[in-house]
């Protein structure tokens, strides 16, 4: 039964970690972009803190585990797929612009409202880059 292969399980939670994780830090982003219009940007800080640290963090550590143990499972099988050394370029350049989502949000509940300066373009480029990492990997099963 493949289903039940180590590497289907593997890829199953990367991609499922995936789903969550963009999706709750693109609503971070979203709220910290949004807080000065709000009658308290600190409040609303906070409520995008608590999604990042209950939703996006821990999201992103099952996410980044699980394709770690895949690569580990066949790295020289990976270090010959050109598109996952693009791809690979993409997720870190997710994970960088989460790390400074999260660390904008943080001052924003800590009521700075000028941090959210920015935030819905922050946001915006995580979209695009995670889309081209969806991209490249699909790409990789297409005839």
């Amino acid at each position: 039964m493949r289903w039940l292969s180590l590497p289907f399980v593997l890829l199953a939670a990367h991609l499922s970690a995936n789903v969550v994780w963009i999706g709750s830090i693109l609503a971070v982003a979203a709220f910290g972009a949004g807080a000065a219009a709000s009658t308290s940007p600190a409040e609303v800080g906070a409520l995008a803190r608590r999604v990042y640290s209950r939703l996006a963090q821990p999201a992103f550590a099952v996410s980044f585990l699980a394709g770690l143990c895949l690569i580990l499972l066949a790295p020289k099988a990976y270090a010959r797929m050109p598109w996952m050394h693009a791809k690979l370029t993409l997720a870190v350049v997710v994970i960088a612009l989460h790390h400074v989502i999260g660390a904008r949000v943080r001052r924003i509940s800590k009521g700075n409202a000028d941090a959210r300066r920015g935030l819905g373009t922050l946001g915006l480029a995580t979209l695009v880059c995670a889309a081209g990492a969806v991209m490249l990997g699909l790409a990789k099963s297409l005839p």
